[in-house]
């Protein structure tokens, strides 16, 4: 595994990558996550033949945290450079939540001959908060605020319970508690600016016109049990505004689908992702 920094408008980016001569593919974690949320998927993808590149996003994990830069113009825009100037071409794009909407806005900006392939999970599109103007956002407006303000006033306690939530089925909790710890220490390395500012960006970003623009092949890959982004209003509402891809559901699972069913969703990775 190679370490690599990457910068961009004066960002430094903390990337992995497999190397090797196989078929990229780009891993982009959730919010407010790390690279390291691919753990349990890399050496798989490694062993069937890819060269897979991760990356902490700005503000999060071993990434240089500035104190702006929090939209999702500027961190598809780092996506989108990474990309470029790794030069990489024929590319399979795989999204998780945050990442998912940043692996669309970069493929808009790059172009089917660069990406090839966009696989969003558990995505955060197409336009999360609710109004009159969006009847389809399945957040409504004092939930968005409530966590907004939760995050502000314990972080601790916030990291905490949204793992939980992320990776719940009706209460029951579908990870270790070790797991849990794991994906809480993750949290905890993202800068509070970015923490806040990146859920701003996740919850009332209208992703509806870029969607339309996606040119690639898309597979949209989503937990049946994903209280965090109901497979209705997220999965096949992109799907829907898409005019294209491939619903693919993980029957019974929560958002955190690659960590609570791990093997399932890792077979489903290397099923889908072309060779």
């Amino acid at each position: 595994m190679n370490d690599v920094l990457a910068k961009h408008k004066r960002v430094n980016l903390h990337v992995e990558d497999t190397g090797g001569d196989g078929r990229p593919v780009v891993l982009v974690h959730d919010w407010p996550l790390t690279l390291d949320q691919w753990k349990l998927q890399v050496p798989s993808l490694r062993s069937a033949g890819y060269r897979v590149i991760s990356y902490d996003r700005r503000g999060f994990g071993r990434s240089e945290k500035p104190s702006e830069g929090y939209s999702y113009d500027e961190t598809a825009a780092d996506l989108a450079a990474l990309i470029v100037d790794m030069q990489l071409t024929n590319v399979s794009l795989v999204g998780f939540g945050m990442g998912a909407a940043e692996a669309v806005r970069a493929e808009v900006l790059l172009g089917g001959e660069v990406i090839r392939h966009l696989l969003l999970v558990s995505t955060l599109t197409p336009y999360m908060l609710r109004s009159d103007a969006n009847p389809n956002g399945w957040l409504h407006s004092s939930e968005y605020v409530r966590m907004l303000q939760a995050l502000h006033d314990d972080r601790g306690a916030f990291f905490t319970e949204l793992m939980k939530a992320h990776h719940s089925v009706n209460g029951e909790l579908k990870i270790s508690l070790d797991q849990l710890e794991d994906l809480v220490r993750m949290c905890q390395t993202s800068d509070q600016t970015a923490a806040m500012r990146c859920l701003e960006s996740v919850c009332r970003t209208d992703h509806r016109s870029e969607l339309a623009a996606v040119g690639a092949r898309v597979t949209i890959l989503h937990g049946t049990e994903d209280a965090f982004a109901p497979v209705h209003n997220a999965a096949y509402g992109t799907r829907w505004a898409m005019h294209n891809g491939l619903n693919v559901d993980m029957k019974g699972a929560p958002h955190g689908v690659n960590i609570s069913n791990a093997n399932e969703f890792t077979e489903a990775l290397l099923r889908l992702l072309p060779t």
